[in-house]
């Protein structure tokens, strides 16, 4: 026998292997599967909320903009907002979950961001969805990040970070200004964004609240706009898998936030060299001179 009769596992030398870095990129639910037992970075950014709608025939009339889907991320983005690396343990799955973004609508909450979700060994990442924009109808909601109000509601843009996470989520939204009725110098506020608030109504509406640069992806993008306010520019959803706000329109209706994303990168893994078995010293020997022994 190779081993001199000496009964034991089968004589294998292993050299030693790398595992490059991966990022994994999820815009719909899924489960990521780890490639080795590491910490690893991440972005989780959720829905963000509808703008507020208005009634019909009324054509001043001007809703708030939706309030960005939180953004929680461990690195890649403003240093302030960078939480840690989690851990996860290699071949075990995870899931991950994409919050959608908030329809426009008249009732609360259902205008309201969807949450995204990251689970990772042992706890969850979770950002809440963005707060939908206020309306003639209903108030302006919390969220990851506040809608902005509407006029003739609570002239306080409703609040972000709502729950509160650490680094915080996302901003408030800006007030609304004058009474609704049809008066030129009535605007929604912008809804909050990922790094600020959203301004006032003026006219025009409200700028919605800046959101926060990632370079996680290798591309620089921009996540958790909030939306502007009615009736500024542009009349438009927020961007898909981008968390941004729903922007006021002027005039019925009104337009729905953007889908959130969720983005994994895992570090570059080494894997030592192994030599598992019994074995004589002139083996050892043979293997350490031809360069083929772990040490």
């Amino acid at each position: 026998m190779a081993n001199g009769g000496i009964i034991g596992p089968v004589q294998t030398v292993t050299a030693e292997s790398t595992l490059a870095a991966k990022v994994t990129t999820f815009t719909s639910s899924g489960t990521f599967t780890a490639q080795a037992t590491a910490n690893v970075n991440y972005l989780v950014v959720a829905g963000g909320g509808g703008s507020g709608s208005v009634r019909s025939g009324c054509a001043n009339s001007r809703g708030g903009g939706g309030g960005a889907g939180g953004y929680r991320a461990s690195g890649f983005g403003p240093s302030p907002l960078q939480g840690c690396a989690v851990p996860v343990v290699g071949s075990t799955g995870y899931t991950v979950t994409i919050g959608a973004g908030g329809a426009t609508s008249c009732a609360a909450p259902v205008g309201n961001g969807e949450d995204s979700v990251f689970a990772y060994n042992g706890a969850n990442i979770t950002s809440t969805g963005g707060g939908h924009g206020g309306s003639h109808r209903s108030g302006q909601q919390a969220g990851g990040s506040g809608g902005g109000a509407a006029p003739g509601q609570s002239p306080s843009g409703a609040a972000g970070n709502t729950p509160p996470t650490d680094p915080s989520q996302g901003n408030s939204g800006g007030n609304g200004t004058g009474e609704n009725n049809p008066a030129n110098n009535n605007a929604g506020g912008g809804g909050g964004g990922a790094t600020a608030v959203g301004t006032n109504g003026g006219p025009p509406g409200g700028a919605g609240g800046a959101g926060a640069p990632n370079t996680i992806s290798g591309s620089d993008v921009t996540y958790a706009v909030g939306g502007t306010g009615a009736p500024g520019a542009p009349n438009s959803a927020g961007t898909t898998n981008r968390g941004n706000g729903g922007n006021g329109t002027q005039g019925p209706g009104g337009n729905a936030g953007g889908s959130g994303i969720v983005i994994i990168k895992e570090p570059e893994s080494t894997s030592p060299a192994t030599a598992p078995g019994v074995w004589s010293l002139n083996e050892v020997y043979d293997n350490v001179k031809a360069g083929t022994w772990t040490n």
